[in-house]
């Protein structure tokens, strides 16, 4: 965590779990900013003000986190942002391996757990409960949500959704830009975009 100002843009709730987290890991100075700007008034959570894009941030907060849960909304801000700003944040009740690897930009929220010889690429979200397993890739800005559980050497492609609750077996691929609906389980590489449902995943008409 830097030891200057950190901006997380994005005043949903997505930037408070993000805000949230970088505190409990030790943040200072953090501040917040969202490209909307009725949402810029007041506090993201106490003690963390709100300002408008349009206004001259702390010249110290050249770290940035992209706290918008939306995928391609993520992607389409760390790129008009800068990438070379990107801050990953990791909650310190996550348990992610020092063998595994993350991507600037990326969050790990409390209780996930990120295993050995996993790669996160840019950008990506491990949502609260969630389980990367061993030898995992996740490909830039995809999003694993809470509880969501990837077995050991799953592929998941860019932009790619896993939704709550959702099982990816051991060794399965995931296309990129591919959803797969909360509780759903993979069983057979999903290799088309679109969304999968159900128990074993099949794409939806």
């Amino acid at each position: 965590m830097p030891t200057d100002a950190l901006l997380i843009f994005g005043a949903g709730g997505h930037g408070r779990v993000v805000a949230d987290a970088a505190r409990a890991a030790g943040a200072t100075g953090l501040l917040a900013s969202d490209r909307n700007p009725a949402l810029c008034q007041g506090e993201l959570l106490p003690g963390i003000p709100l300002h408008r894009p349009d206004a001259p941030t702390p010249a110290q907060a050249t770290a940035l986190h992209v706290a918008i849960g939306h995928n391609a909304a993520r992607e389409r801000e760390s790129l008009a942002l800068g990438l070379q700003r990107l801050h990953t944040v990791c909650h310190p009740a996550a348990c992610v391996s020092p063998f595994a690897q993350l991507g600037a930009g990326c969050f790990v929220a409390a209780q996930a757990v990120v295993a050995p010889g996993a790669r996160l690429g840019l950008g990506v979200i491990v949502n609260h409960g969630a389980v990367v397993d061993h030898d995992c890739r996740i490909g830039d800005f995809a999003h694993i949500a809470p509880g969501a559980v990837l077995g050991g050497d799953v592929q998941i492609g860019p932009g790619v959704l896993i939704g709550a609750g959702a099982v990816v077996l051991p060794g399965r691929s995931v296309a990129a830009g591919a959803v797969v609906g909360a509780g759903a389980v993979v069983c057979d590489n999903i290799d088309l975009p679109g969304s999968w449902v159900g128990v074993p995943a099949r794409r939806k008409a």
